[in-house]
């Protein structure tokens, strides 16, 4: 009796023990202050500084797909992703295997009775072994729960390929956009030193008698605004660089050296059948085919809802062995062994509608991924149409950017020289210095364009792999 009070008085001190406050801003204009074990054990962002990858020679794009696939983290997640989906089937096919189930108990029985004789005063302890085996699901729930867990795999595994493309499009549009921003860098130079030789020739005219201080102020006018374009271009190519660091999972700051796109820009691809390409793109698309394998798990859900309706066939056995601390007891018994099997049918007649609303529910899901898969592939249809006439439509931009700057580049020089003549003012040749540095930048931009145009389109159409948009073009190129 006195131990249990004192465990009852105890009882309080413990639950407090328990209890933890969780720490709240005290001030709703001040920022809160966290207490030093708020973030224990983070060592995410060492881990990262401490992998040694080799950045000393220059990586061409498949080197750094390679880097990306390895070292970018939603590849890992999606990765583990489908792992957790697999260990389901495992658990599905479960109900296809007997559980056993070991017991130890322990029971004390004291009966106090008058007359004495018929006291009661023994211990009984032992262990026992249960088996429980459903035999038949008459609704067939075991199959489509096994069923249901397989197309959850196959719905992780897709939405695995669906983030290595992600991962793959992230890492070519990021080194597309750092190849552009140094091209842009190396056009902004070439914009300094035309304006440079502008200005040169400004003064020359100037100190010759021929020309006057208005035209060097211009001169040197457009030579500040060629100086500010340089330096919106190495800014640009600074956090271009961030950008590709951030796609293959590396920091920010990490030097990366670079190995240029080898070839030409492709041509405009051959005539394409556009509903066929849409037609062979959604096949292939791996996020299309997860909504499919979703609708599938759906679909299995409510076979395992209705299966709820029929009766169980079940198998149990037990064994069992009971020892027995009574001196009278004993004289009777003692190492008693016990048996046990039961075959039954369990048929769950009225469970409150319980069963019903779930059927329902699974249905309404069901119908719910239905319309869902059908508005992804709508939109997927759209996707691919869109982004088959923007590549097509970078292309010939592409084209005529190349006659621009042909042109521009031989208005200059002609305008620089008549300049010189004394033929044109100074605007004429800033103007033609204006549209030459112009058609550089578009150039650059619409050369981007391109690659990152037919990478998109590859990616839209599902063929978008480790080969990068090398393949996918001989792909659209057929």
């Amino acid at each position: 009796m006195r131990v249990s009070c004192h465990i009852i008085a105890l009882l309080p001190v413990l639950i407090l023990a328990g209890c933890v406050s969780a720490p709240t801003p005290g001030d709703p204009a001040q920022q809160w202050t966290p207490p030093k074990d708020a973030q224990k054990g983070s060592d995410s962002w060492k881990s990262i500084r401490d992998k040694k990858l080799d950045f000393s020679k220059p990586l061409a794009l498949a080197d750094l797909t390679d880097i990306a696939l390895k070292n970018n983290p939603a590849s890992r997640k999606a990765w583990n992703d489908a792992r957790m989906a697999a260990e389901q089937v495992t658990y599905a096919q479960g109900y296809f295997m007997p559980e056993i189930t070991a017991v130890g108990s322990g029971t004390r029985m004291r009966t106090t009775a008058k007359p004495e004789a018929y006291d009661v005063n023994y211990s009984k302890y032992g262990p026992s072994l249960q088996v429980s085996y459903l035999i038949i699901n008459f609704g067939g729930g075991r199959r489509a729960a096994v069923e249901q867990a397989l197309q959850t795999v196959y719905a992780a595994d897709f939405a695995f390929n669906r983030s290595v493309q992600e991962i793959i499009l992230l890492t070519e549009t990021a080194y597309y956009g750092l190849i552009s921003a140094r091209a842009g860098v190396e056009t902004a130079e070439a914009s300094v030193k035309d304006a440079e030789k502008t200005l040169e020739v400004a003064k020359e005219r100037l100190n010759n008698g021929i020309g006057t201080e208005l035209e060097t102020l211009q001169a040197k006018a457009g030579y500040d605004q060629a100086l500010f374009g340089k330096a919106s271009a190495e800014g640009f190519y600074k956090v271009a660089r961030g950008g590709l660091a951030l796609a293959i999972g590396v920091p920010a700051d990490t030097e990366i050296q670079l190995v240029p796109p080898v070839g030409d820009v492709p041509g405009l691809p051959a005539e394409k059948d556009i509903k066929k390409l849409i037609d062979e793109s959604l096949p292939r698309r791996p996020d299309i085919a997860a909504m499919r394998a979703n609708l599938a798990v759906k679909l299995a859900a409510v076979r395992v809802a209705k299966a709820a309706y029929w009766p169980s066939l079940y198998l149990t056995g037990s064994v069992s062995q009971d020892y027995y601390d009574s001196k009278i007891e004993k004289q009777f018994q003692d190492n008693d062994w016990s048996y046990g099997g039961t075959l039954s049918l369990k048929w769950t007649l009225f469970d409150g509608f319980q069963n019903t609303s779930g059927k329902r529910t699974a249905v309404a899901e069901a119908e719910s991924a239905r319309a869902q898969l059908q508005q992804a592939e709508l939109a997927a249809s759209a996707d691919v149409w869109g982004r088959y006439h923007n590549y097509e439509t970078s292309l010939k931009k592409y084209e005529s950017s190349e006659a621009l700057l042909k042109s521009t580049s031989a208005a200059y020089d002609l305008a620089l020289d008549s300049y010189k003549a004394q033929l044109i003012g100074i605007l004429d040749l800033l103007n033609a210095e204006t549209q030459l540095a112009q058609a550089r930048t578009q150039n650059v931009a619409a050369r981007q364009d391109v690659f990152t145009a037919l990478a998109n389109l590859a990616y839209s159409t599902g063929l978008l792999e480790k080969g990068g948009s090398i393949e996918a073009r001989k792909e659209l190129q057929k």
